[in-house]
């Protein structure tokens, strides 16, 4: 390894990941070298200490550094470039206090600061100007050296210089636990590498606070709950700390968790909690505290549009006869529950209307917007239609009519402020907030909408309570249903039309704990059960079922076909069918791809790839479960564009983690989306994932045709099987106390 100083020549090329190429001056040297490596906010003229290996390119000597290390500039010329880009500091005057001081001139800077006045024209305010911009300097350049020797990412310096400033060492080595709070990207993990190597006891209070709440928000986001027992956690996060020698104590552990209760980062609370078997128990569950505020928020939320908004009452006789003019002017004859439904919307400032497939949710919303038009003059502009997703808004953008939005693109982000334009203190324009698959918006989500809505407003939420629970956090659709404080509709009867659909009624015979018999054949059924023996074969079949299915049904197979399945893991998983299916159709484009590791494999990332968002990034303006296709891929700056079809969002190599291959989704992930034909192993190897909420959400995401491959038993199985999971939220509870 070649250690090499010398001054900045001239920058040939950097970009915004943090690389950079230069030419520098080696001391005592005539030459140039060319160095490459990570940027530390370099400048022409900079003294650096180069760290690296001596390599030929292009036939000449290049360094390939593995660190760039600014130093204090110890030469004239240096230091008068050193001065030059300080404010306020201009060529003369840096000639003038170089005449003056010579080198010496940081350390009279640091150590006699009165004496700068000696030079002819250096008052208070040009002394003051050169000291900050010392400090700056000086600082910056300490912090990156430090971070440097601790293997932190270059890329964090900025932040963290910005958030603690020329104290950030000192802050660093006293608690490196309060980077998490401080620094975005910064997890317990890295601060707890960091606490390792400047000496933090592993049974600090700080560093076990900071693994508490750590495993109270993983352990949130792996269960789906909002809040998790104090047991349970206790457990979780003894496992994480725990993993130190000498362990850390189980009492060292509850009294984080207590510190992180007292210090309001979470929040401790009695909550019912519903088990399978029907049981409620009270339990002691806490919260963090963002997730308690979410939902508290959208209690209160709720609760003050029920206060302020005046629904059409005591005129009974105006809404039949408006529903009537709305079914004729559509085309279409509700039954008396549909009425209802309508009615109910028209009367409530906020309501609910859940159903399966084919139980005319769509024809109740088609209804309730004529009427709105008619009886109450709405124009286009007072009504907003959302969705989590952009398939989702598109599907009801189509049988509406009117334009339709995810739920980040009508809050409208502003990069400017991190936030939403549209929140609590600057409502929503519309008159009416229709929201679409509701079942998949997770409490933070519907935190950010329900916020959103204009006092005076209705909200109406649309979705199928008996599909999966959100990916994220919460089970808001089924709360706030349970908490009965909210006008509900609940559609039961498949009308006619759906009917004819064998995905409709099997679905719906599965939601009840039945099992269709494959046995008898049905002409034209849009539903289609292929029997394999084992997870290869059953691989082996969906891989070959993608282009025949996307063949029969005239559909690009990117779009129109989609694989989905129960686990992540096993041969007829996620992973193993993404990569099957990857290199079947995008096989030719993988050399033009970015190696990335995930999930402990390494993959490709490749232009044409079909992707999913996998978080909710307010910052990009994607949701968690958006699904696109890359366009761009920047194999030397790390760098992709993913096209969601109603935005092209670009992708660096610290969000490259957000996303996850989609050829093949987990069924809890293609929630709210569907294709023209669905394809879903059945296998026993999913035993732990067999559960009839589970195939019912999988089989309804197909509009024309389904396709299970595997085995009979294993779909009489996830229809025997009520879903097992309990999920500990608090929304109920302050639905009922505000």
């Amino acid at each position: 390894m070649d250690k090499i100083t010398g001054i900045v020549d001239r920058i040939l090329h950097r970009n915004d990941r943090g690389f950079i190429i230069f030419t520098m001056l080696p001391n005592n040297s005539r030459f140039s070298l060319t160095v490459k490596g990570e940027d530390a906010e370099l400048a022409e003229g900079d003294v650096v200490e180069v760290e690296g290996t001596l390599e030929m390119y292009k036939g000449e000597n290049q360094l390939k550094a593995r660190s760039i290390i600014p130093k204090i500039p110890t030469t004239p010329d240096a230091l008068h470039g050193f001065l030059c880009r300080l404010e306020g500091i201009g060529e003369k005057m840096a000639d003038r206090l170089i005449k003056h001081f010579g080198t010496t001139l940081i350390e009279v800077a640091e150590k006699e600061p009165k004496r700068l006045r000696e030079v002819n024209g250096f008052g208070p305010v040009m002394s003051k100007k050169l000291l900050d911009g010392l400090r700056d300097q000086i600082g910056y350049r300490s912090i990156l050296i430090f971070l440097h020797g601790l293997g932190m990412p270059r890329r964090f310096v900025k932040t963290i210089y910005k958030a603690y400033g020329a104290d950030a060492v000192n802050k660093i080595m006293s608690n490196p636990y309060q980077l998490v709070d401080d620094v975005d990207g910064i997890g317990f993990i890295t601060a707890d590498k960091i606490g390792a190597q400047v000496g933090i006891p592993h049974n600090s209070p700080k560093r076990i606070a900071c693994g508490v709440h750590y495993a109270l928000g993983r352990q949130c986001d792996q269960t789906g709950s909002t809040g998790i027992p104090r047991g349970e956690l206790a457990e979780a996060a003894l496992a994480l700390l725990g993993k130190s020698k000498p362990a850390v104590l189980p009492a060292e552990v509850e009294a984080g968790i207590d510190d992180i209760v007292e210090r309001s980062r979470a929040v401790l609370m009695d909550v019912d909690v519903e088990y399978p078997d029907g049981l409620i128990k009270e339990e002691s569950v806490i919260f963090p505290i963002h997730l308690y505020e979410a939902e508290e928020g959208i209690a209160r939320n709720i609760r003050r549009l029920q206060l302020t908004t005046t629904g059409i009452t005591g005129i009974d006789s105006l809404l039949e006869e408006c529903i009537d003019d709305a079914q004729a002017k559509i085309n279409k004859k509700l039954d008396p529950v549909q009425r209802q439904a309508v009615k109910m919307a028209l009367s409530n400032p906020v309501s609910i209307i859940t159903g399966g497939p084919g139980t005319g949710k769509t024809t109740i919303v088609t209804t309730l917007l004529q009427c709105l038009r008619d009886t109450l003059d709405y124009q286009d502009d007072d009504i907003l239609l959302c969705a989590p997703t952009g398939k989702a808004a598109k599907r009801i953008s189509e049988t509406s009519g009117l334009p339709a939005y995810t739920i980040h693109r009508a809050l409208e982000f502003d990069p400017s402020i991190g936030d939403f334009t549209f929140n609590e203190g600057n409502w929503l324009h519309a008159k009416i907030v229709i929201a679409d698959e509701s079942s998949m918006k997770d409490t933070q989500v519907a935190y950010w909408l329900i916020q959103a809505v204009a006092s005076g407003a209705r909200l109406v939420l649309v979705g199928d309570v008996d599909q999966l629970a959100s990916v994220g956090p919460g089970k808001v659709l089924y709360d706030l249903i349970k908490s009965e404080t909210i006008p509900c509709t609940r559609l039961k009867e498949i009308y006619r039309q759906a009917k004819n659909s064998a995905i409709t009624r099997i679905a719906h015979m599965i939601n009840r704990g039945e099992t269709p018999d494959f046995s008898v054949k049905e002409p034209d059924s849009d539903f289609w059960f292929i029997n394999r023996p084992s997870d290869e074969s059953i691989l082996e079949e969906i891989c070959a079922l993608v282009p025949r299915m996307a063949k029969f049904f005239d559909v690009d197979p990117f779009d129109g076909v989609q694989v989905i399945t129960p686990q992540r893991k096993t041969v007829a998983g996620m992973y193993a069918l993404n990569l099957a299916l990857q290199k079947q159709q995008n096989g030719a484009n993988l050399s033009r791809g970015v190696k990335v590791k995930q999930d402990d494999m390494d993959i490709v990332l490749a232009p044409g790839d079909k992707v999913r968002h996998t978080k909710n990034n307010k910052g990009l303006g994607v949701f968690n479960g958006e699904t696109g296709r890359i366009v761009e891929v920047n194999t030397k700056e790390k760098k992709l564009k993913v096209d969601f079809g109603d935005k092209v969002v670009e992708y660096t190599l610290a969000l490259f983690d957000e996303l996850r291959l989609a050829y093949a989704m987990t069924i809890h992930a293609c929630q709210g989306s569907e294709a023209s034909c669905v394809i879903m192993p059945c296998t026993m190897s999913h035993r732990r994932m067999l559960n009839r909420s589970l195939y019912y959400t999988g089989i309804t995401r197909a509009k024309r045709g389904f396709v299970g491959v595997g085995a009979i038993g294993a779909l009489r199985k996830a229809a025997e099987t009520t879903c097992l999971d309990v999920r500990r939220t608090g929304l109920q509870r302050h639905l009922k106390a505000v």
